[in-house]
């Protein structure tokens, strides 16, 4: 689970891990749109700023559909409101179509989905079919969440922050604390099965954010000091020295 306040980039964050992954992936987006996607998407595979691509999906559409094929290891699914059986039936017609079901479900975002509970957004049944359709699938189901504005992290929400009972199945949580203007995100492993985390959400690891390119770049702490400077996952020519 990746969760964090409205406008902490979640989805943004998501997008990187899907492109660094790079395995088969199934995403259900409920919460933007196909342009809004594809204009990210377009931005984090060139470096331009979303403003330009979304000129792009316009007025250059070859161009577009030729660099949205280096994205090709995903198929999208927009419903704004999706049930389970959509979900279900999306990932057998992947299966039936591939011989195999995605090695990466996305749901973004899971106050979408359709079903008994969500109006009193108590998610703990919906997490558990989620955990039984990761097994019928074998694949790997990240789920894109909110936590309550309410609890206030130091930097990042704690585990508690959590919002409707969605904290207790998950193998991983992160716990995001991302500010688009400085360009900064904090994330915190709040919950880790197999291996150390922070509950309060005050251990976390900073990145270097690129809202306007949709770009999460690793940061690299110098020795004199809390200076960072942006490691390029998109450049082969990087070594990641920390």
């Amino acid at each position: 689970m990746v969760a964090g306040p409205p406008g902490s980039m979640k989805t943004i964050l998501t997008l990187n891990m899907v492109h660094k992954m790079n395995v088969p992936t199934m995403y259900f987006s409920s919460d933007s749109d196909d342009f809004t996607m594809a204009s990210r998407v377009l931005a984090m595979l060139t470096g331009e700023t979303t403003e330009t691509t979304e000129e792009w999906t316009r007025s250059n559409v070859f161009q577009s559909q030729r660099i949205l094929a280096g994205f090709d290891h995903v198929r999208w699914s927009f419903h704004s409101a999706p049930t389970l059986d959509h979900m279900e039936l999306k990932a057998d017609a992947y299966a039936e179509i591939n011989g195999e079901y995605p090695h990466l479900v996305v749901v973004d975002i899971m106050m979408d989905v359709d079903f008994e509970g969500a109006g009193e957004q108590n998610y703990w049944a919906l997490m558990a079919e989620f955990k039984s359709l990761a097994r019928k699938w074998m694949s790997c189901v990240l789920i894109v969440h909110h936590t309550s504005e309410s609890i206030k992290g130091e930097p990042c929400p704690p585990r508690s922050a959590i919002m409707g009972k969605a904290n207790q199945l998950p193998v991983l949580i992160l716990t995001l604390d991302g500010n688009s203007v400085p360009g900064h995100l904090n994330v915190a492993i709040v919950k880790n099965r197999f291996g150390s985390n922070d509950p309060t959400g005050k251990t976390y690891f900073p990145l270097l954010a690129e809202p306007w390119s949709s770009r999460i770049l690793e940061a690299q702490e110098s020795v004199a000091g809390k200076v960072y400077t942006p490691f390029d996952p998109f450049r082969d020519d990087n070594v990641n020295s920390s």
